[in-house]
């Protein structure tokens, strides 16, 4: 009778326990949301899709063919993620002084919402904010608080988090592309890698694969 009863209790403290580790995990990623702390792949870049042909697009918001050429990509990529051909990483590049500022509050959005329209808005909206045009006394913003009202006042939302190892991340794909300049694109289909530079041929390469 002992021996059963002590095999019960011991049971039971498993059992108690087991159910005490599931409602910390719990609790701690429902914290992890409310206090905007980073959730699993939270230290992954942004990408879109699902497709086995993998797209890492390279741009940087203080660069003009980059403002230029992303609406035009635009449908095609969307086009292309929505038939789960591709799988697109957009990495941001750090050529401006002021580019990280801006990558960061990406990553932020990206982190609140993944909905393929509103992301590319959301960089419609920063490409907007970093326009300079200084005969026109128009300036890029560079005060964090007054980007956030900038997409405040275009309805864009954010989600702030540790950024550190996405920005660890697309440093590591900078250094392995060898990057100097943007735009670029890198098409991986299978054993194949191809690179392209310039909005135009980054939109032929893109159309092609539809």
């Amino acid at each position: 009778m002992d021996k059963i009863f002590l095999m019960n209790q011991r049971m039971r403290f498993v059992t108690v326990v087991s159910s005490f580790i599931l409602t910390v995990s719990l609790v701690f990623c429902l914290s992890a949301q409310e206090k905007n702390l980073p959730l699993p792949n939270a230290d992954q870049p942004p990408s879109m899709g699902t497709g086995n042909i993998k797209v890492r697009l390279y741009a940087d918001y203080y660069c003009s063919p980059c403002r230029a050429f992303e609406p035009k990509a635009e449908p095609v990529i969307a086009d292309l993620v929505k038939r789960n051909i591709v799988t697109i990483t957009f990495i941001d590049t750090p050529f401006h002084k002021y580019s990280s500022l801006y990558t960061r509050y990406f990553l932020y959005i990206f982190h609140e919402k993944k909905d393929p329209a509103y992301l590319f808005r959301a960089r419609n909206v920063l490409f907007e904010a970093s326009k300079e045009n200084v005969k026109k006394s128009i300036y890029s913003i560079t005060d964090p608080k007054k980007l956030e009202e900038h997409l405040g006042k275009n309805d864009i939302h954010f989600k702030p988090y540790d950024v550190t190892p996405v920005f660890t991340a697309l440093e590591g794909y900078l250094e392995e592309d060898k990057i100097m300049e943007t735009p670029s694109c890198v098409i991986i289909n299978g054993d194949k890698k191809e690179f392209y530079k310039g909005g135009a041929n980054i939109l032929k390469a893109l159309s092609s694969l539809k």
